[in-house]
């Protein structure tokens, strides 16, 4: 294998200068998660295509205005995500994040679209839908495993969310708080592992909380169906009655937060495209 010095760099290829061309300096304040939030946005807006090769290491440091170690933590990171691969011999390459990324990178989708971008709609349905999976089935092992003690910590979390109406990342908090007493009744660590990517949204991504939570009275009036649910002991009404319950109140909050439609519909900018896994 082929060494190059710092002194003589390779000359970067055509996807590589492009590459180049999208990555400015990053400030020197939390360096390793602004350079992986950086090149996360740049793969999942589609400016970073599948496929492509990153520059070497000199020249994405110098590009970034961070040094190699800072890189490669940054770089290991991002490969633990899915998002990029380490290739011998062939450098770093870009992963198909549709294929190797997980529920994490739902928030970062939502964070890089502009709210008025069609995409955004799109990807707000697809967390709501995500959540809806979740959350019926959560209920119906619940309905089946829950014992006293576990309903009564559901009734004390739903109590406490009444003081919670005028904020939305607490009321954010707090629904997570009860949704993680349900799925424990329900006994599945799947599911649990499932809700802890929703559970980091009210910390990392608030401006996407204060759309999900913005009616905050509906989140209030679901806890006594879901706990009466529980209490009935009949899984299969719970998750039926659960599914189409969200599933009227999670179209109404899209229709709420969907921008009006554009002239000619048929243009998809970059990061919609993306979104939809179109060239």
């Amino acid at each position: 294998m082929t060494q190059h010095s710092d002194s003589k760099p390779p000359t970067p290829s055509s996807d590589e200068s492009d590459t180049l061309s999208v990555l400015a300096p990053i400030a020197r304040s939390s360096i390793v998660d602004a350079v992986v939030e950086r090149i996360r946005g740049e793969i999942l807006s589609g400016r970073l295509a599948a496929g492509s090769r990153l520059p070497s290491e000199r020249e994405l440091s110098l590009a970034l205005g961070i040094n190699r170690l800072t890189l490669r933590a940054a770089l290991a990171r991002l490969e633990a995500m899915g998002l990029v691969l380490t290739r011998h011999g062939a450098g770093t390459i870009v992963a198909s994040w549709r294929e190797r990324a997980g529920l994490d990178a739902l928030g970062a989708l939502a964070r890089g679209l502009p709210k008025d971008d069609p995409a955004r709609g799109e990807l707000l349905a697809a967390i709501l839908e995500v959540r809806r999976v979740l959350a019926a089935e959560a209920v119906a092992l619940a309905a089946r495993r829950a014992t006293a003690e576990d309903i009564a910590g559901m009734r004390a979390i739903a109590e406490a969310q009444r003081h919670n109406l005028h904020d939305p990342v607490a009321m954010a908090r707090g629904d997570v708080a009860f949704q993680r007493a349900v799925v424990r009744a329900a006994g599945n660590v799947g599911l649990e592992l499932i809700l802890n990517t929703f559970a980091r949204f009210p910390d990392e991504h608030p401006d996407l909380v204060a759309q999900l939570y913005d009616a905050p009275q509906h989140t209030l009036n679901h806890y006594p169906l879901v706990i009466g649910l529980i209490e009935a002991r009949d899984d299969r009404a719970a998750r039926d009655l659960v599914r189409s319950a969200l599933e009227a109140v999670d179209e109404e909050l899209v229709r709420r937060h969907s921008p009006a439609p554009k002239a000619d519909t048929r243009k998809r900018n970059g990061s919609r495209a993306s979104l939809r896994g179109k060239k």
